[in-house]
């Protein structure tokens, strides 16, 4: 896992093998001609103090010297820096995007209708008006939607509606150019990545289905003392965002879920499972 605090260990070490050049440089030397276990590792720890005077202990590549070893360390501080960079950059990426699963459904739906307002996306997201308003208000403020502004709304550009033409008697919201951004960047692996980090109990679903196998909502509601309205949605932008799908067939057989085992189960619910993206993701987040 890259951190701050494994950048701040890597440069202390670098910073303590420099200031105490001479000590490393005799320890090493007198390493290379004593036997020892070092020699099966190439490896070898010393206790040193750190340039405050605290007490340190450093693993050394024995066939190098120590400014060798500081540098080697000042290179990944460096590389581990630019890479938490990046990664933190991606994740505020996604900050203007409200962490509720609904907010997530709403932006896909507008993508697939090209505009529509609160009520009627919360029909066809089955999801409260208000809890809908709310988002697009939170969501236009931050900028990943904006409002239709012209009098009217034409039908080839509102797919929800059927009419040949729409009074916008109504608060009509499309995607923003950001918003479109924030859709491209959910496609790609390093953002299906930060969804996990970004969605709360988004990671928690992910991981079950990996370890366990299909499951269904109102059972990991259940199961995890969680809304079953928010476990719902939840498993709806996961699947948006491709990091669970629906499975198919009738029966599941007991090898395939460890949730709850029986010889086999008869679908009566919509199950989902992890897909290989997820599961790409979840090896990520664990390095």
């Amino acid at each position: 896992m890259v951190s701050q605090a494994e950048i701040d260990r890597l440069r202390l070490e670098a910073d303590t093998i420099m200031t105490r050049y001479e000590r490393v440089e005799r320890a090493l030397e007198r390493a290379r001609s004593e036997s020892g276990d070092h020699w099966d590792t190439g490896e070898l720890t010393v206790s040193l103090e750190t340039p405050r005077g605290e007490p340190i202990e450093v693993t050394l590549e024995l066939d190098a010297d120590p400014a060798s070893n500081a540098r080697s360390r000042y290179e990944r501080a460096k590389r581990l820096e630019a890479e938490l960079e990046r990664r933190e950059r991606i994740v505020g990426e996604l900050a203007p995007l409200p962490a509720e699963p609904v907010a997530y459904l709403i932006c896909y739906h507008l993508d697939a209708v090209e505009g529509n307002y609160p009520r009627s996306m919360a029909g066809h997201l089955d999801a409260r008006r208000e809890d809908v308003a709310s988002l697009c208000t939170a969501m236009e403020t931050a900028g990943v939607l904006e409002r239709v502004e012209s009098g009217t709304v034409k039908q080839r550009r509102v797919k929800a509606k059927q009419a040949d033409e729409v009074r916008q008697h109504h608060t009509y919201y499309r995607l923003s150019r950001q918003g479109d951004h924030l859709l491209r960047l959910l496609g790609e692996p390093e953002g299906r990545l930060n969804v996990l980090r970004h969605l709360p109990d988004g990671e928690t679903l992910v991981r079950r289905l990996a370890r366990g196998g299909p499951d269904y909502p109102r059972m990991t509601a259940q199961e995890l003392g969680m809304e079953f309205e928010h476990v719902r949605h939840l498993y709806r932008a996961l699947r948006q965002v491709g990091l669970v799908t629906e499975y198919e067939g009738s029966t599941i057989k007991g090898t395939e879920r460890k949730l709850k085992p029986k010889d086999e189960t008869h679908r009566k619910h919509t199950y989902y499972t992890a897909t290989d993206e997820a599961e790409a993701a979840l090896r990520q987040l664990e390095e």
